[in-house]
């Protein structure tokens, strides 16, 4: 299985670069995710678990950072044509308005400034394909948790003190 696993790429569909390229992203707490998509229709997906100072960035620095992460994997489809980039982060429309931004935002500002790109606003409630990739790591260390039966051996470590 894991053989088979690492020998095929996650692409969900055959790719058609005669139609137009949107781009799910979202962020949160612990992860980010992003969806490739053609027509309405997956084609790729992204997942990246957050570490170190990432953790710390603030809600529109996450939530730019999945999408410059999503951009860095699939630049070679998204360079050369205009793509929609679906956000459920309203603010991430305005961000070239902005007057002054921080080394951090400003290096990603000028990457993304290389890709023919429309943000678009989507609501939270419209966006859960790539929300769903975003919050995938939490998704799974809760089901760990249950499948192992790690809530019990917690209670009994609470109860030993």
């Amino acid at each position: 299985m894991l053989k088979e696993k690492l020998n095929k790429a996650p692409v969900l569909a055959v790719l058609d670069f005669s139609k137009t390229f949107e781009l799910e992203c979202d962020a949160s707490s612990v992860g980010v995710g992003a969806v490739l998509l053609q027509g309405g229709h997956p084609i790729a997906y992204f997942s990246e678990k957050l570490h170190g100072a990432a953790l710390n960035y603030p809600t529109y620095d996450k939530e730019l950072y999945a999408l410059v992460r999503a951009l860095q994997t699939w630049e070679h489809y998204l360079v050369s044509k205009e793509f929609f980039i679906h956000s459920d982060h309203e603010s991430l429309m305005y961000i070239r308005e902005q007057c002054k931004l921080n080394k951090r935002n400003a290096k990603w500002v000028e990457f993304l400034d290389q890709f023919p790109h429309v943000i678009k606003y989507k609501k939270g409630k419209t966006n859960v394909v790539a929300d769903v990739f975003s919050r995938r790591h939490t998704l799974l260390s809760s089901l760990g948790d249950q499948i192992l039966g790690f809530d019990n051996i917690r209670e009994l470590y609470v109860s030993y003190e």
